[in-house]
């Protein structure tokens, strides 16, 4: 559950990639490591999968494997001062998350029906060839509650 708004110490310092934040949501704490930090895209990040025993250390935490990659306002929202939102440290980024990752974009018709997939990688957009079986992450940029959410069912 998130802390109440007045606990919440705003945080202006830019993110960068390695930093690993703890983010309150319903289902306990869980934690993200910034994996890309370009304007003006907001911060790539990658989620990590909880622990059985969590370790209260960045580095530890780093360590834990990526149940997910995604976009988010991140430094906003720690400038801002939200609540359940905390930067634990810095820590090395695994060699898997170094490299941009590759995002899928939908490109729908007036119905809302996804007639092709375009593929970005922080710089180009290119066709997906065939996106059946594509697990690529979506490129949409998160919302702090969204982001919430998603990290809860983990």
């Amino acid at each position: 559950m998130p802390a109440p708004a007045d606990t919440a110490a705003a945080d202006a310092r830019p993110l960068r990639p390695g930093d690993v934040l703890a983010i309150d949501t319903a289902a306990g704490t869980r934690h993200v490591q910034v994996t890309h930090a370009r304007a003006p895209h907001p911060e790539v990040l990658r989620a990590i999968a909880p622990a059985a025993r969590p370790d209260q250390a960045a580095a530890g935490i780093a360590r834990g494997p990526t149940a997910f990659i995604a976009m988010a306002e991140l430094g906003r929202a720690l400038a801002r001062g939200e609540a359940g939102l905390r930067r634990l440290g810095h820590a090395p980024l695994p060699a898997a998350a170094q490299p941009f990752p590759r995002f899928r974009i939908p490109i729908r018709d007036r119905a809302g029906e996804i007639l092709y997939w375009w593929h970005w990688d922080g710089d180009s957009l290119s066709v997906a060839p065939d996106p059946r079986g594509d697990d690529l992450p979506i490129r949409e940029v998160l919302g702090l509650e969204a982001l919430r959410r998603r990290l809860a069912a983990l």
